[in-house]
């Protein structure tokens, strides 16, 4: 016996997704970073341009004391438009700032002794 699956059942429901024409708006020249976070049936989309040497530092001097308070400040210089899910829910916000973080290792240099 086939159980039919509703549509609605199916659907996902997505917060925060900007057009192709409101990013460019936003970005200019800067670089811009889109983080989905899924959660059951809604999918949040997040958009964040690099973070400066300014919020890097206030950043690291507040983690030394409050992890977590230093993610925040990372996160809040670094947000530049779609939701905002993550301020009211624990879960959301480590899962963005564990992806967040990977931007700071995503720059790739090379040294060469002459």
């Amino acid at each position: 016996m086939k159980e039919e699956i509703k549509q609605e059942e199916l659907e996902v429901k997505e917060v925060g997704k900007i057009s192709d024409e409101e990013l460019k708006g936003i970005s200019g020249n800067k670089k811009i970073m889109q983080v989905i976070l899924e959660d059951d049936k809604e999918r949040y989309y997040c958009y964040f341009k690099r973070p400066s040497i300014q919020t890097l530092s206030a950043m690291t001097k507040l983690a030394k004391t409050d992890e977590v308070k230093g993610m925040e400040v990372f996160i809040n210089h670094c947000y530049v438009a779609g939701s905002k899910a993550w301020e009211n829910d624990g879960v959301l916000f480590m899962t963005l700032s564990t992806e967040l973080t990977k931007v700071l290792n995503s720059v790739k240099a090379s040294l060469k002794n002459l």
